[in-house]
């Protein structure tokens, strides 16, 4: 028996932090499905390079440059995306930074840049498009999290922190939007072989990072959680490499 997938076909995505690693991989995977998607990061060139890769799969696409972790850059952001699309169908809370230290060397600049780029934008770029979402009685907010964001790990207390935060967000908004037929899932991965990976000594190429999870299959979770049949919808899907025990 066939799975039976909810057709992206014409649907309009927004992904966060879109412009490398596991946000780039999810752009281009739900333009496969058909999706329309607005792409959006801090770095210009690397959205207009993805943007003209996702028009040659003959969906559109709409690059914003922004910091969304600023209230006007969101503002701006929800703008052009109204102007263009009208709605959003899939929003992609993906945007995510990290620094491993232990706890006593992270600083209040530390803490505030971790807190303000997972947390502080995933609120702004919600409350931005989540009310045409009840408007419709239609929508999908994806929000990707971490293993961290379930298990506390040593010298990760304020990134654990951070992570945490948008798991419970996710959760409540998930009560709330039941009611309105919107969908609200978290995709948790461990190590995944991304810029964001690099650091405490690791470069690329290190054997450690290579055997982690590859960007592109966190991409067809999210694909998995926007795909669900109307009647069904993921709450939470887990993700560890093979080279991870706990």
């Amino acid at each position: 028996m066939e799975y039976p997938r909810f057709d992206l076909k014409g649907q309009v995505a927004l992904v966060t932090g879109a412009g490398r690693g596991i946000g780039r991989a999810a752009a281009l995977a739900l333009a496969k499905e058909g999706a329309h998607v607005v792409v959006t990061a801090r770095t210009k060139s690397e959205l207009d390079s993805l943007a003209a890769e996702i028009e040659k799969l003959g969906v559109q696409a709409l690059a914003v440059d922004a910091d969304v972790s600023r209230e006007d850059d969101v503002d701006r952001l929800k703008e052009l995306t109204h102007q263009a699309f009208g709605h959003v169908d899939i929003l992609v809370n993906n945007v995510g930074v990290a620094r491993r230290a232990p706890f006593l060397e992270h600083t209040v600049e530390d803490y505030d840049w971790m807190m303000n780029t997972n947390v502080r934008s995933m609120f702004l770029v919600t409350r931005a498009f989540l009310p045409r979402m009840v408007e419709r009685k239609s929508g999908n907010v994806i929000i990707v999290s971490s293993q961290g964001g379930l298990h506390g790990y040593g010298s990760w207390a304020v990134y654990c922190a951070s992570k945490f935060a948008q798991v419970g967000f996710a959760e409540s908004l998930d009560k709330e939007m039941r009611e309105h037929n919107i969908k609200v899932s978290v995709i948790a991965p461990g190590g995944v072989n991304t810029s964001l990976a690099f650091g405490m000594g690791r470069t690329p190429g290190d054997p450690k990072i290579a055997a982690m999870l590859e960007a592109e299959s966190v991409a067809e979770a999210i694909v998995f959680a926007a795909t669900q049949p109307e009647k069904s919808r993921i709450l939470l899907i887990g993700m560890r490499p093979m080279s991870e025990s706990s």
